[in-house]
């Protein structure tokens, strides 16, 4: 399945639809190599796009997509973009991978203009499948304890064949509280599926009907 195939991104370009968000100029946090870049961007209408993540070759080939390029390390750097430049800021997957999140939550909202949006996707740490597995005693998906196996899951599949660098793992409760701490207000909560076996996706999706429950958690937030 490939990236702009998975249901969180398409629930990603439905809720900027949703709420009619327009923005001229976006910068996207951990943008990899630009490919879901494009598609927010053509859904919001952008014509300014920034791409910052701190892999140089994902960068590259960002670039010769056409896009704008900065290398930064989202946990500490300033990004060398003007104070409220920017409407739109996303972070699609990203937070749980952060050692300091605060610095790229501050660093979005001291680029954003005043009524600039945050869109922000990370995983559910109290998700369904993490409370049943918890209480049969395996270790919570998307919180891994290796940087060279996925330990004590009791599915891995494919997409779980090794660790992604999940390290900062989110409850619903814990991102609506940082966010607030960073002078955000929450505009719009939406869930996402996981990729589950076919066998499980009725279940999840019930599940999905409350927020705390979901597997992914897509947040749209906005600078006051």
């Amino acid at each position: 399945m490939g990236v702009e195939g998975l249901p969180r991104f398409k629930e990603v370009i439905n809720v900027l639809k949703r709420h009619n968000v327009r923005a001229r100029v976006l910068v996207d946090l951990g943008c990899n190599d630009g490919n879901l870049t494009i598609e927010m961007a053509k859904a919001v209408e952008a014509e300014e796009v920034y791409c910052v993540d701190i892999d140089v070759n994902a960068l590259n080939i960002a670039k010769n997509r056409g896009l704008k390029t900065i290398i930064a390390n989202l946990s500490n750097d300033k990004l060398p973009i003007q104070n409220g430049s920017a409407d739109l800021v996303t972070a699609l997957e990203v937070i749980e991978h952060l050692v300091n999140p605060d610095n790229m939550l501050r660093e979005a909202h001291r680029i954003l203009k005043n009524h600039g949006y945050l869109l922000l996707t990370t995983p559910n740490l109290a998700s369904w499948v993490n409370r049943l597995v918890m209480l049969l005693g395996y270790q919570p998906y998307n919180c891994e304890v290796s940087t060279e196996i996925i330990a004590g899951v009791p599915w891995k599949a494919r997409t779980f064949a090794k660790p992604a660098g999940h390290i900062r793992p989110f409850t619903l409760e814990a991102l609506k509280e940082v966010l607030a701490y960073h002078g955000f207000k929450i505009i719009h909560v939406k869930v996402a599926p996981g990729v589950e076996p076919r066998e499980l996706r009725i279940i999840d999706t019930i599940f999905s009907l409350r927020p705390s429950l979901a597997r992914r958690l897509i947040i749209l937030a906005r600078k006051p």
